[in-house]
């Protein structure tokens, strides 16, 4: 094992020790103690390896080495992490930036693109739900009413802000010198490690479209109430997750829907419920599959008109497209490197996805053993990272040190 990628594999077991809560959950939320610690590391990191470092509004950390240009070719990933979840989730993406800036830094001095590389907040919405902070405060899409959203212990994101020293009451600024971001990624499920395959090529990511709904019963006694007698919003929920699973498979491979959460109040062996509200969660790489999905939600529950069913979005957000011409590239050097790659979407959200939207953006994902992700169980081998790490510095040394 070279001392570079020695070095990936300590850092990935330092940087993870700072996410260790007083209760032992592996939990790095964003502008926390935990965050803290995670952030003066890896803000050390960067400068042991030439980068100069800066924050942003928002707490998103850069390292800088600065080129014959002033066009910024930026890689890197986020920083947090969910409440109980793994080592190699966004922190690879980083630490992997750092190690490859270094070592083409050094290998070939002063690039012709200035490189940045980034520690990106809150992509996980592991404290505020919306989530993407980081990206979007990039991108110039942070909005005022953001600002307002609050954690579960009522802390609004922009007294979080404020808290850290970020927030100098103005929102961010869409970044204009930005040419080209690469995240380099754990693949968080099984497909690479099930085809052999070293790395891939995202082409694409996918859109995300997701809520809440709610049905309204009629809340009484378990035993004194006959069944037919009864207006219990349990069954008509159950007839409605049927549905909506049956016509969710009758698209094959190209939509995901789960529901996630069920809530029933008051949730007693012997009350007949008064309410009940489910979570949806339907990801395409399609927009027209999303747009079908929202139809098919609300045409669904026109036939439940006698439990009052509500639904309320939280967020429908476009597949993202990567950069054609560099999924090109990706290819060419692959071959080049020997590395055995395939083209792939992304079934999980990604900053990737959020920048895309103004900014040239490619995504490099490397085997997640088992396919586990948020888990403590996550794990990448370093002999399955090196490959995609090799693609990674090779497309960076062609974006920010080829004329």
């Amino acid at each position: 094992m070279t001392e570079e990628l020695k070095w990936i594999e300590d850092a990935i077991d330092e940087l993870g020790q700072t996410a260790i809560k007083e209760d032992n959950t592996y939990w790095r939320a964003t502008y926390t103690e935990e965050d803290r610690k995670g952030t003066a590391l890896l803000k050390r990191w960067m400068e042991e390896a030439g980068f100069c470092t800066y924050f942003d509004q928002v707490g998103n950390l850069f390292g800088k080495i600065e080129g014959n240009a002033k066009d910024v070719v930026l890689t890197g990933s986020h920083r947090d992490t969910v409440r109980n979840g793994g080592r190699y989730d966004g922190a690879l993406g980083i630490i992997t930036a750092i190690a490859a800036g270094k070592a083409l830094y050094q290998k070939k001095g002063r690039p012709e693109q200035t490189l940045e590389v980034v520690a990106l907040c809150e992509e996980e919405a592991s404290r505020f739900l919306t989530g993407y902070t980081g990206s979007r405060a990039i991108t110039g899409t942070l909005r005022e009413d953001d600002l307002s959203e609050k954690d579960e212990r009522g802390i609004s994101l922009k007294e979080a802000l404020e808290a850290e020293g970020y927030f100098d009451g103005t929102l961010p600024k869409a970044r204009s010198d930005i040419k080209q971001f690469l995240e380099l990624h754990i693949e968080q499920g099984g497909v690479l490690e099930k085809t052999g395959k070293q790395a891939g090529i995202v082409t694409a990511i996918v859109g995300i479209f997701a809520g809440d709904i709610y049905f309204h019963g009629e809340q009484n006694h378990a035993g004194t109430t006959p069944m037919h007698m009864r207006k219990d919003p349990v069954p008509a929920a159950a007839d409605f997750i049927s549905a909506l699973n049956r016509w969710a498979l009758t698209k094959g491979t190209d939509l995901t829907c789960t529901i996630g959460n069920i809530t029933i109040e008051p949730g007693k062996s012997n009350v007949i419920p008064a309410r009940l509200k489910l979570t949806f969660d339907i990801r395409s790489g399609s927009q027209r599959l999303q747009e079908e999905a929202r139809a098919k939600i609300e045409a669904l529950l026109q036939q439940f008109q006698g439990y009052t069913p509500k639904v309320v979005y939280a967020c429908q957000d476009p597949p993202a497209s990567m950069d054609r011409e560099n999924v090109s590239a990706l290819g060419r050097l692959a071959k080049d490197q020997k590395i055995a790659v395939m083209t792939m979407i992304s079934g999980a959200g990604h900053d990737a996805q959020i920048i895309a939207e103004k900014i040239r953006t490619n995504m490099i994902f490397v085997p997640s053993e088992k396919g586990i992700s948020h888990s403590p169980l996550e794990f990448t081998s370093i002999r399955k990272i090196e490959p995609g790490y090799r693609l990674m510095k090779a497309f960076l040394e062609q974006a920010a040190w080829k004329k």
